[in-house]
């Protein structure tokens, strides 16, 4: 049920927000609207206000507002070729709106969950000499309660000075430290080996690895810490691992086949930690930190598609079509009310980028069409107009059906 109110206020946002861009627009610089459709046909309901049909489609896969500009070959509409760009450019543009906003409600009033790390050393290497299980509970004379604390107090005392330990076995010493501003804080943090998360289209997930699962095996090799298992996958080359997970008091045994994720091996998986909501303040600080957030949200979208001539296994891992997006706002939605707004966020924002593509059929390719006019100081002719727009509808149903195979190959591999 949370699966399908998610993708339905989620995706539902989204198109009606995109549609709402070019219709709004269209209707200012005077261009008819014959009809404004949320899904596509067949239509289940119709109603007819003014010059325009507003429908609701069967297929929940988008929407169109029917306009006429002058991208399809047939009469030409007196509206300037440039503010006919600016109706196609609006939907796309209402998208990354949508998107900044969503961020500002995030980081202003929702708030984000950050992680707190406790400030207990951890079994792999430190610099400061301490055995694992340590507690470090002042700096300085600072009394700090957590990872970050410990670190920036490290860090506000130049990298030296003297930290107040607690033992395992409840003692307490003092160790000198002198660190490098690198080499602070001179140690990573114990954390159990607890899944917070496993991401859908991850190995881990794909597996059978659920948020809660407590890792006790690698391998056969018993797991203490978090630390030991993401150690031990990064040095496996790739090849593929079997852990045992308990979950409710059942041991389960899983497996999987690491990928290379920005140069690592990775399963997919994020320890758990405990949080602590934090928002921006003041509330302009957190207008200007959203708006940035989804400008940089389209840098990250465009790079991730150079990324499929660089690294295309990662970048068609982590993505997927339909079905993967449904799974990932009902998983998000489950993580909290921030988590889901951020995921409608990013979504949004690949909706916009995708439709800029210059491609016929897409928002890109009325662009262009657009932009020749103006140059040329004339339209395409009818003939290229609709071979573009052919070859466009085969290039899209392509890429559809090739996100739709993903998505079925995904489901038939858990079972």
């Amino acid at each position: 049920m949370t699966t399908v109110l998610s993708v339905v206020l989620g995706l539902g946002c989204i198109i009606i927000v995109h549609e709402l861009g070019h219709f709004l627009v269209a209707k200012l610089v005077g261009l008819p609207v014959e009809r404004f459709s949320i899904g596509f046909p067949p239509t289940l309901a119709r109603v007819h206000m003014g010059e325009t049909d507003y429908c609701l489609g069967a297929i929940p896969l988008g929407g169109y507002v029917k306009v006429r500009l002058g991208t399809d070959g047939g009469k030409v509409p007196d509206t300037p070729w440039y503010l006919r760009m600016l109706v196609v450019a609006a939907g796309p543009l209402a998208n990354l709106l949508l998107a900044g906003v969503l961020f500002i409600l995030i980081l202003g009033i929702v708030g984000q969950q950050q992680p707190m790390l406790p400030s207990v050393v951890g079994d792999s290497a430190n610099l400061i000499g301490l055995a694992p299980g340590d507690t470090i509970l002042r700096v300085n004379g600072v009394e700090v309660g957590d990872y970050s604390r410990t670190a920036l107090e490290m860090s506000r005392s130049g990298g030296s000075g003297v930290l107040l330990v607690g033992s395992a076995e409840g003692t307490r010493f003092e160790v000198p430290f002198d660190l490098s501003p690198a080499e602070l804080p001179g140690f990573e943090p114990f954390q159990e080996p607890i899944v917070g998360e496993a991401p859908i289209g991850m190995p881990a997930f794909e597996a059978g690895v659920r948020q809660g699962d407590r890792i006790v095996e690698l391998d056969g090799e018993p797991i203490d810490s978090w630390s030991q298992f993401r150690t031990r996958v990064q040095s496996g080359g790739g090849e593929a691992i079997t852990i045992a997970v308990e979950r409710q008091g059942e041991i389960l045994d899983l497996i999987m086949e690491p990928m290379m994720i920005e140069d690592q091996w990775r399963v997919g998986i994020v320890v758990e930690t405990e949080t602590i909501r934090v928002t921006v303040s003041p509330f302009f600080r957190a207008v200007t930190y959203g708006l940035e957030a989804a400008l940089r949200g389209v840098g990250i979208f465009y790079q991730s598609l150079a990324m499929l001539f660089e690294r295309p296994a990662e970048v068609v891992q982590m993505s997927g079509g339909p079905v993967f997006v449904a799974e990932t706002l009902g998983q998000q939605a489950g993580l909290g009310l921030g988590r889901f707004l951020e995921t409608v966020a990013v979504i949004s924002i690949a909706i916009m980028g995708f439709n800029l593509l210059p491609l016929p059929i897409l928002d890109g390719g009325h662009l262009i069409f657009l932009l020749y006019e103006g140059i040329a100081g004339r339209p395409l002719s009818r003939k290229k107009i609709q071979i573009a727009q052919q070859a466009g509808f085969f290039l899209i149903l392509g890429i559809i059906l090739l996100v739709m195979w993903r998505d079925f190959s995904r489901l038939i591999a858990r079972f």
